[in-house]
């Protein structure tokens, strides 16, 4: 599984488990642009801002917990990194559950509780 994606006893009872990390990053002409990059399968990473969107490139830069390391966070602000997934309820049904894990300690674990992800 990715860097960027907390252990835990939740991927037994998930699916489509997915980390984003979003920012306001800026273009050339120093306006600001939503981004998003996912690093679901991500193993190491080197954010750039390509005129206001994320790209991974080749090489590593140390990371902040779950929040990628790159030059990118010279040129964007409000960087944060969203775990999201269906999880499986007590009765058996789905439902689509999101943890922000911007400043989740890199030994912290995951459940799902009901349907819920949550920090053990």
């Amino acid at each position: 599984m990715s860097t960027f994606i907390p252990g835990g006893s939740y991927a037994k009872t998930s699916k489509g488990i997915k980390s984003t990390l979003f920012c306001q990053s800026k273009k050339r002409n120093q306006t600001s642009i939503p981004a998003e990059l996912d690093l679901t399968t991500l193993s190491q990473a080197n954010v750039e801002n390509l005129d206001g969107y994320l790209v991974n490139q080749p090489g590593s830069a140390a990371p902040k917990g779950y929040v990628p390391g790159g030059s990118y966070a010279i040129t964007s602000t409000g960087e944060v990194v969203i775990l999201s997934a269906q999880c499986q309820k007590k009765d058996q049904s789905w439902q689509y559950s999101t943890l922000d894990i911007t400043h989740l300690a890199s030994g912290k674990t995951l459940s799902n509780i009901d349907g819920v992800l949550t920090v053990d």
